[in-house]
């Protein structure tokens, strides 16, 4: 008796069909796995290119900051060849692009000026009332004493929370307000690095109404939004040189001529982004002509999520060509 081999075939072939089906799904998750590699080695391609370009754009700025003459329109003698330290975007290496800050824009919270502190935290959204307390708290966490301000706090305050103590010194970076009782609980100034952008740690005497962002000349007393923008206006097209000059234009500020300063100080901060990088970087940089080791020095550096200029900011325009300082010229400017 001859049997059918059909069911024997049927069999084999559903064997084969599922068989085939598995290959079919291994395939297409090692084409997946590979496909995601492959991407992830891109990415960390574009990170680590990008993290060369601002290298090369860094040491572009220190060479630039050594070598060449502050004056009124920023780094350069003139308004062509000069690079401008008002935080506006210049394109670096690559994909970076960089801002160059004069400290002397900034509200510098070594060299404090109450009053222009204050107005900038109420244009930021601060209470009235507690806008006494935060810069006694500050006052507090920077003096050399024990004693305790009306609506500040001392060591047994920062205690009694389980908080690192105040140094008792100098701040060296705006970040470290976060630690400060009250600083780090208002939240609306550390969006977008909004308060960083606008407040310095840096030693630098003075204010340059040249420099200054938007904010600082609208906190300055006297001052308010309408005004600064005024200023901006005017400066783009020929910068203040002195204190009577500016009052000519919006009227008396609260300041003096000792402190209104229209040239850069001897440090900058530096801030660079790109966008194959999800953060950006910020240093301060100080001028050191005497020093041992190096022209420069870098005060601090820290890695932020994206700040208010990078994301604000206008289409980035090339460096201007090198000028360097005369071989004559004061090494110390």
């Amino acid at each position: 008796m001859i049997k059918s081999g059909r069911g024997q075939g049927g069999f084999v072939l559903a064997v084969t069909l599922w068989i085939l089906a598995i290959i079919t799904i291994g395939a297409s998750y090692f084409a997946d796995r590979v496909a995601k590699s492959i991407e992830t080695a891109s990415k960390s391609q574009d990170i680590t290119q990008a993290l060369i370009d601002m290298s090369s754009t860094r040491a572009e700025v220190l060479f630039r900051f050594c070598t060449t003459p502050l004056s009124i329109y920023g780094l350069g003698v003139t308004k062509e060849s000069a690079i401008a330290l008002d935080n506006r975007p210049y394109a670096g290496s690559g994909t970076d692009i960089l801002f160059l800050q004069d400290s002397r824009g900034l509200i510098n919270l070594t060299v404090l000026r109450p009053e222009m502190l204050q107005r900038l935290l109420g244009q930021m959204g601060v209470s009235a009332e507690k806008r006494d307390a935060l810069l006694d708290t500050l006052n507090d966490y920077t003096d050399t004493d024990d004693n305790r301000r009306l609506n500040g706090a001392e060591a047994a305050e920062y205690r009694a929370r389980g908080l690192p103590l105040p140094p008792n010194d100098w701040l060296l970076t705006p970040w470290q307000l976060q630690n400060i009782i009250g600083w780090g609980e208002q939240t609306v100034l550390w969006q977008n690095q909004r308060l960083p952008e606008i407040v310095t740690a840096a030693h630098a005497i003075g204010f340059n109404a040249n420099s200054a962002p938007r904010e600082a000349l609208a906190a300055m007393p006297g001052s308010n939004p309408e005004i600064a923008d005024r200023i901006i206006q005017r400066r783009a097209l020929r910068p203040f040189v002195d204190l009577p000059e500016l009052i000519g234009l919006v009227g008396r500020v609260g300041l003096d001529q000792d402190s209104m300063l229209f040239f850069p100080a001897d440090n900058i901060r530096l801030t660079q982004a790109s966008g194959k990088i999800p953060w950006s970087l910020r240093f301060q940089i100080s001028l050191t002509p005497q020093a041992e080791n190096a022209p420069w020095r870098i005060d601090y550096y820290i890695k932020t999520g994206p700040t208010s200029s990078a994301q604000n900011a206008n289409k980035p325009v090339p460096l201007p060509a090198h000028v360097a300082l005369p071989i004559s010229a004061d090494p110390t400017f």
